[in-house]
């Protein structure tokens, strides 16, 4: 396996542990999650919607391969919808945003990464193939 793969399924793996992390404490309804989203103006229901997208897409990023090689990265995809509206969440609801959004930030240019690498490996699968 060449040094590529390797990082990119060392990031593949980070990041589906963060993104499970973060959906399981959505939905186990933890304390900080909730006064979040309540500060935000969303619904509870809003919150366990997040939290399951984000617990699906964790899972997507690493087990989608199993199932079809392009899942990871519209996993990466989905999370980066999520990610941006995160984004813009703390832009328009924080006080001082540019601190607080920092980890979201971050996020979206690692699944930016796994979109573009995924884009790659895939492209040089199909050209072995043929």
């Amino acid at each position: 396996m060449s040094k590529s793969k390797i990082a990119y399924w060392i990031l593949a793996v980070l990041l589906a542990l963060a993104f499970g992390f973060a959906g399981f404490s959505k939905l186990s309804g933890n304390p900080m999650s909730v006064e979040m989203f309540d500060k935000f103006g969303y619904s509870a229901l809003f919150m366990y919607f997040i939290g399951a997208c984000e617990l699906a897409g964790g899972f997507g990023l690493v087990l989608g391969q199993v199932i079809d090689r392009r899942l990871p990265r519209l996993a990466a995809f989905g999370l980066l919808v999520i990610m941006v509206g995160a984004v813009v969440s703390h832009l328009l609801n924080d006080a001082n945003p540019m601190t607080t959004m920092v980890p979201a930030v971050m996020l979206s240019v690692l699944l930016v990464g796994v979109i573009y690498a995924g884009k790659k490996m895939n492209a040089s699968i199909a050209t072995v193939q043929y």
